[in-house]
């Protein structure tokens, strides 16, 4: 498919273009007060340049004893989302459980789920709102960068235990050599001309339709944290196209999820026997 002529766009379908669109949720576990500010200023341009106005943002304080609600209602009014609603005192509930808190709540056709470490490009929201009203688009991808402008793929292919181990543990020496098996998985054969039907979709920016994330149930709770995105993913597949766009960019400042120490790496482990017990194993 062709990617529409961006600088001549026509006016989005009313049914994603009105003011009341849009509704946004960022999950902030530890607070960086810096990362998150340059997520919220980079969001603020995105929605301008979408001519979204008046959107629902949702922060989620996923802190254990609710102490970062203050900060979050000051940075939020920092960044000018003074309007912001910002839900504490639930706990740490997981990723996903949290995202879901706002999901539930939300009034608008389409839904943007956010990583607090992404800049997202000034285009990006108004181009991803276009490609959520194409016929049959349910989940919009983005496509990434890191801190050092080197690109960070954000759609996957259905992954393997191996490539896991690859990712996640392997030495620099062994990832060169099975390095076409790495490519595969992430779509870097991916065209930047149009957009594509992808597999997977990283949860560092899902904008989804609100319906069709409502009639799987939003992420499934049983995920603490991995793994959530790729299971949700597959199961907005059955409702429609998931698709990534390549004028949908970002810079992620994600690191390296297997390297965060044993409990962090117990979580891991734990999400992705049950990602592959409900999803198919594949050793290789």
């Amino acid at each position: 498919m062709s990617l529409p002529n961006v600088s001549n766009a026509t006016p989005l379908p009313d049914s994603l273009s009105d003011a009341s669109s849009l509704s946004i949720s960022i999950v902030v576990y530890r607070l960086d007060e810096a990362e998150l500010a340059l997520n919220l200023g980079t969001l603020r341009a995105a929605c301008e340049q979408a001519a979204l106005m008046n959107v629902a943002l949702t922060l989620i304080d996923n802190s254990e004893d609710g102490s970062q609600v203050n900060a979050l209602r000051a940075l939020a009014e920092r960044t000018s989302w003074p309007r912001a609603s910002v839900l504490s005192g639930h706990g740490n509930v997981g990723y996903g459980t949290g995202h879901n808190l706002a999901i539930r709540a939300a009034t608008t056709r389409a839904h943007l789920v956010l990583n607090p470490d992404v800049e997202l490009d000034a285009d990006a929201l108004r181009a991803g709102l276009a490609t959520l009203a194409l016929p049959g688009v349910v989940l919009v991808g983005a496509v990434g960068r890191d801190s050092d402008g080197m690109p960070g793929f954000l759609s996957k292919r259905m992954p393997s235990v191996w490539t896991f181990f690859l990712r996640g543990f392997a030495p620099a020496w062994l990832k060169r050599r099975f390095d076409a098996q790495l490519a595969h998985y992430e779509y870097r054969d991916l065209p930047n001309d149009r957009v594509s039907n992808v597999i997977l979709v990283s949860g560092a920016f899902m904008l989804c339709r609100i319906d069709a994330l409502r009639a799987v149930g939003g992420f499934d709770e049983r995920y603490f944290l991995h793994f959530e995105d790729l299971d949700l993913s597959l199961r907005l597949a059955r409702q429609g196209r998931v698709v990534s766009d390549p004028r949908v960019t970002l810079i992620h400042h994600g690191g390296n999820s297997a390297s965060r120490g044993f409990a962090h790496l117990r979580v891991f482990v734990r999400s992705g026997l049950r990602f592959f017990n409900t999803h198919g194993w594949r050793l290789f």
